[in-house]
């Protein structure tokens, strides 16, 4: 099964970010995509660890990790393609878990080139106040 974005702003929406960012300040926006990005690795690696030890819990657990992460990061291809992964793991399919951890790479390389250009926590910000006044 071969999965693909419905568009392609379902890469990352802004208006997450820049929501958070009209709340709380850039300066949280910038720490949670710095932690985003730092964590990255680690998400990863949980995920390749439960395919390669069978441990559907694990996997389901790192499933859940990332596409809670990505939800709040806007990044809505991310978080499917990981609801899809978790259900994989629940339903033990080592095929579907492997094709979709290589999705997953993919995906979230796209969502941290774009995290982490400079100045995106200001855009983000100044993208859903400009929404938001329309």
């Amino acid at each position: 099964m071969t999965t693909h974005p419905a568009c392609p702003k379902d890469t990352l929406s802004t208006k997450t970010l820049g929501k958070l960012g009209s709340e709380l300040g850039t300066e949280s926006v910038n720490t949670f995509i710095t932690n985003f990005e730092s964590m990255w690795p680690t998400r990863i690696s949980r995920l390749i660890s439960a395919l390669a030890t069978g441990d559907a819990h694990a996997g389901e657990d790192a499933a859940l990790s990332l596409g809670t992460a990505a939800t709040m990061a806007g990044a809505k291809e991310l978080a499917r393609l990981a609801l899809l992964l978790h259900s994989a793991f629940r339903h033990e399919n080592a095929s579907m878990q492997c094709e979709l951890i290589e999705q997953i790479k993919q995906a979230g390389i796209g969502v941290l080139q774009i995290l982490t250009k400079p100045g995106f926590a200001e855009h983000a910000l100044k993208s859903y106040l400009q929404d938001s006044s329309d």
